[in-house]
């Protein structure tokens, strides 16, 4: 649903890639994609790398 970045060469990309690789599909959530919850996964997968401080 995103004018802005297909979808088609989202998944071109992310097939194409070898390293470790997540997607996450809001459907329907245009180039917004989750809005408020995205923060939340960017510091959930960075802090599961040791990548992110604690909060603490």
């Amino acid at each position: 649903m995103d004018p802005i970045c297909p979808p088609s060469t989202v998944y071109a990309a992310y097939n194409g890639y070898a390293g470790e690789r997540d997607i996450r599909v809001w459907r329907y959530a245009d180039h917004g994609g989750g809005y408020g919850s995205t923060p939340r996964e960017h510091l959930a997968w960075l802090h599961a790398r040791g990548l992110a401080a604690d909060g603490s």
